[in-house]
């Protein structure tokens, strides 16, 4: 039986794999209604020109759990775990305008449609942070 099972099994997991990374849709790129004039910072030496010189009206999220944050994001982001975001999306004036990442674009999407619903209009979804080719910024606690 347990052979069996075992048999079962592995072929089962090796097609969620597959499924879950290949036939996951890629959201790199989604600009909300009014994202638009962020779409030049999809580029990632791009961003690192809007890293060096930070503007306030464009906050960088990183949507990814905290402790993924804690061992490197793209700096200047902030920390908005996505599983949290109906806690802390009032933090963010709807003015702001938000480059938003993850580690798959999929959760970045969620968030991006959420925020939707709530009023803002200025988002991009940057992708996948594995698409940054820079250094990263490495801190030991986060606050959100």
């Amino acid at each position: 039986m347990d052979v069996i099972l075992l048999l079962v099994s592995i072929p089962a997991i090796g097609f969620g794999i597959y499924w879950y990374f290949i036939h996951i849709p890629n959201y790199y790129g989604y600009k909300s209604s009014d994202g638009k004039k962020l779409s030049k910072y999809l580029p990632a030496k791009k961003l690192l020109e809007l890293c060096n010189h930070p503007n306030p009206d464009i906050w960088i999220i990183d949507v990814r759990e905290e402790e993924y944050y804690l061992l490197g994001h793209i700096p200047t982001a902030k920390t908005f775990p996505h599983h949290l975001v109906e806690d802390w999306y009032p933090e963010i004036p709807t003015n702001k305008q938000l480059i938003i990442y993850c580690d798959l674009s999929l959760k970045s999407q969620n968030v991006i449609l959420f925020l939707q619903q709530k009023g803002y209009t200025q988002m991009i979804n940057w992708g996948k942070y594995k698409r940054w080719k820079f250094e990263e910024e490495v801190v030991e606690s986060a606050v959100y």
